[in-house]
């Protein structure tokens, strides 16, 4: 298995990804991790333990400020049949979640599963005040509730448990992006953004963007739109193309005890020009249809391979 992480500019996932990259090493399923960056930017990853669990950073073009572009730089240097496309703020939780998500996806291709949103980040989880504190989220078992819930706090006995007044309200299939009964989450008062207007402030709880498939699909689509620019809408436009071809199944909806841990930070690029960008880019694509895309995405990945240098260890 090939995991692929993009990482550009100052995001919030580089305080993460040691206890993410080290997450994914830990899986009962041998993986390599892929972090793509822009450009030479400083990274801290965890230590490779063999040939098979191993992090590798590659360098794309320091303008590839977007996670499909850098996205599209790991996968064409992924040396895995299957890809699991990712980000620098999200863990497995459990050692066992790559088997788990295979046998899930019976072949087919999968996506967004359960996710939990973990205040405070990593030092939260590990107890301890350092920002670069490494922990192992495969270690951090969930507290089952009553019912579905999504922001969660470590309790004193290492298990993360619901964190207290969390709303969540289920959007029928016309108000959904998707086109089916979804949920979303209002956060508790501790996880309130006051740079964000309340329009903003919902979120999912389910990680929108992962998705567990073949290389030679990712490929034959086209792999990540290659005009979105920032964070917003890649995700959804290559969840549209993927599905047009074969059956994909949302892990969400089949299992939601398979879930990831996603270590919360400020949203600064909710609102902003580039997002509404990237949804008026997609809202137009969509209009086109899929094989249109398809198509256009095709030719603009054989008429325009990326700038890569060689993959570098993972003490990079």
């Amino acid at each position: 298995m090939s995991v692929i992480i993009p990482l550009y500019g100052d995001h919030h996932g580089r305080r993460f990804l040691p206890a993410v990259t080290a997450a994914w090493l830990a899986q009962d399923v041998p993986c390599e991790v892929v972090v793509a960056t822009a450009g030479d930017i400083p990274v801290t990853v965890a230590e490779s333990l063999d040939a098979d669990r191993r992090v590798r950073v590659v360098r794309a073009a320091a303008e590839a400020r977007a996670p499909g572009l850098l996205r599209n730089a790991g996968a064409a240097q992924a040396h895995s049949p299957l890809l699991y496309l990712s980000d620098a703020d999200l863990a497995p939780l459990g050692r066992d979640y790559l088997t788990r998500a295979l046998a899930l996806a019976r072949g087919r291709v999968l996506g967004q599963p359960w996710m939990h949103r973990l205040l405070g980040g990593p030092q939260a989880l590990a107890g301890q005040p350092a920002v670069d504190q490494v922990v192992d989220p495969t270690a951090a078992p969930v507290m089952a509730g009553e019912s579905p819930f999504c922001f969660v706090r470590p309790g004193p006995d290492g298990c993360l448990r619901p964190y207290p007044d969390e709303r969540i309200h289920w959007q029928p299939p016309g108000d959904s992006a998707l086109g089916i009964v979804t949920p979303d989450i209002w956060p508790p008062t501790a996880a309130i953004d006051p740079a964000l207007n309340e329009h903003y402030q919902w979120r999912t709880p389910f990680h929108w963007g992962s998705l567990l498939l073949a290389r030679t699909l990712f490929l034959e689509v086209g792999g990540y739109c290659e005009a979105y620019y920032g964070w917003g809408a890649e995700d959804d436009d290559l969840l549209v193309k993927v599905s047009s071809v074969t059956p994909t199944v949302r892990a969400w909806q089949l299992d939601r005890s398979l879930s990831c841990l996603h270590f919360e930070h400020p949203a600064r690029y909710f609102g902003t020009s580039e997002q509404l960008a990237n949804h008026a880019l997609h809202t137009a694509r969509l209009a086109a249809g899929s094989a249109a895309m398809i198509a256009q995405d095709r030719a603009a990945a054989d008429g325009v391979p990326w700038p890569l240098s060689p993959g570098e260890p993972s003490s990079a």
